[in-house]
């Protein structure tokens, strides 16, 4: 079995650009970044347009060469100028490609621009205000400084360091600060590498992470370990750099900071190449689905959401706070949900996977009330459930405890989503975009009618691969 050095040997020519790929990007990378600036001075605004990001800071994988432009301009503007001046600057600059409205902090553009027959290259253009360091007015002012802080912080073989370390990220699904990801970003990625210095140290210091531990390049908090953990609340804190008031992980959710401890443990007992390539999952068919479902019974519920007319940050942040409602909703009615997934093809199809211990419960469930020596609440429990249509059998003491057979007011976990969903389901939880899409229409599928929505659908049939295997690929 190689060793982790000799595996990390193996990775880097793999993911490093050559001289030409990477000449090819920076000469487009500049003559988009003079497209933007030439259509600023014909929109008469004043912008220092440049180039930041990993191709600016000679991180970038040679897979993923995203580049981002970014338009500084003054803080008079409002935040609405921001939107309404820049954006349409952006997407001139970026024509004839197609371009999408991305949101941050505030809404930038995104394209894809062919760069050669094999590869295309994801643009960003960011507008942000072009202030001084500390007098932050969007979030996205802190970039220029990020750039100009890892380019005097990382050496040229750290930046190599860097690669692996976004690469594993990749292989385990946890690159990216998007809401979709809720991983690690590249300025985050960088950090890590300047603080210990090499991707096999990372690996190795976050094996034995605690959530009491902190990092802080700068040491603007040196012995003030109390004021970190008050001022910043996330799984995972490392202070920003140019900025102490910010905690660059606080977009890692605290499944994907012990994905990474975890994988990282793993990488170390048995090192493989296999952790650093994203894992190409085969769909699974609707006949395999069919059987799978027959052996362990109609438990899985799917349930879907059409067209939502939101930018994709905010179709996930959406389709998320749907899942967490939905998983609220059946285990406030006893139905367990082992687990749940949300996934989206970010246009006209969204679902919501749902698993749980039991589809169908019985028709009653035993209803334990307050101590019978709390006089007051025993006396409302008894009167309560004594006149209820809903109670079988009680109320009867047992123990100390006033107790009430009561009749379900669901035995059905697809009729309780079903009927809960029909109005939109604002009144438990669901966020306004999936509860205008509920509310023209309720489609929640079981068992086997889940195979109907496979076979229509590759890219869905995938993520129930993944989802009915319950294991991340990185486990081999």
């Amino acid at each position: 079995m190689a060793d982790l050095a000799q595996v990390c040997d193996q990775i880097r020519p793999k993911i490093t650009p050559g001289p030409k790929l990477k000449a090819d990007v920076l000469a487009r990378a500049e003559e988009i970044r003079a497209k933007v600036e030439s259509e600023c001075v014909a929109a008469n605004l004043p912008a220092e347009v440049r180039i930041d990001g990993s191709v600016a800071k000679d991180t970038w994988i040679s897979k993923y060469a995203d580049v981002d432009v970014f338009m500084r301009v003054s803080p008079e503007l409002t935040k609405a100028q921001l939107r309404d001046v820049c954006l349409p600057i952006a997407k001139s600059a970026l024509q004839p490609n197609p371009t999408a409205e991305r949101f941050a902090e505030h809404p930038y553009i995104e394209a894809t621009v062919r760069l050669t027959n094999q590869q295309k290259l994801r643009v960003n253009v960011v507008p942000c205000y072009n202030v001084e360091r500390g007098q932050w007015l969007s979030a996205t002012d802190r970039t220029p400084f990020h750039t100009e802080y890892i380019l005097a912080h990382l050496t040229i073989p750290q930046r190599a360091e860097v690669r692996l370390l976004k690469a594993f990220m990749r292989g385990i699904g946890a690159y990216g600060a998007d809401i979709k990801t809720g991983g690690f970003s590249g300025m985050l990625c960088e950090s890590l590498i300047a603080s210990q210095h090499d991707f096999q140290t990372v690996v190795k210091e976050f094996c034995g992470w605690q959530e009491s531990r902190y990092i802080d390049l700068e040491q603007y908090f040196r012995g003030r370990s109390e004021e970190v953990h008050r001022l910043f609340r996330e799984p995972l804190i490392v202070i920003d750099p140019v900025d102490k008031g910010r905690n660059l992980a606080a977009a890692v959710r605290q499944e994907q900071l012990w994905t990474f401890v975890a994988a990282s443990r793993h990488l170390i007992a048995k090192p493989s190449t296999r952790f650093f390539g994203e894992p190409k999952t085969r769909p699974i068919t609707a006949a395999a689905f069919r059987r799978l479902i027959g052996k362990r019974g109609p438990t899985i519920h799917a349930v879907l959401l059409g067209r939502m007319n939101v930018v994709v940050d905010v179709l996930w942040s959406q389709l998320y706070k749907t899942e967490r409602a939905l998983v609220n909703l059946l285990e406030a009615n006893d139905f367990h949900v082992i687990r749940s997934a949300s996934w989206s093809n970010e246009e006209s199809l969204s679902v919501v996977l749902l698993e749980v211990q039991q589809s169908d419960l019985s028709e009653s469930k035993k209803h334990t009330g307050p101590p019978i020596e709390r006089m007051a609440e025993s006396e409302s429990f008894v009167n309560k459930h004594a006149r209820s249509k809903s109670t079988i059998a009680g109320p009867w003491i047992d123990g100390n405890r006033w107790v009430v057979e009561r009749k379900r007011d669901f035995t059905s976990a697809t009729h309780l989503l079903r009927t809960s969903l029909r109005s939109g389901g604002r009144n438990v939880g669901v966020p306004s975009e999936p509860a205008r899409c509920f509310q023209k229409r309720v489609e929640v599928l079981s068992g086997q009618s889940i195979a109907q929505l496979i076979a229509r659908n590759p890219e869905f049939s995938k993520a129930m691969k993944v989802f009915l295997s319950g294991r991340p690929p990185w486990l081999g």
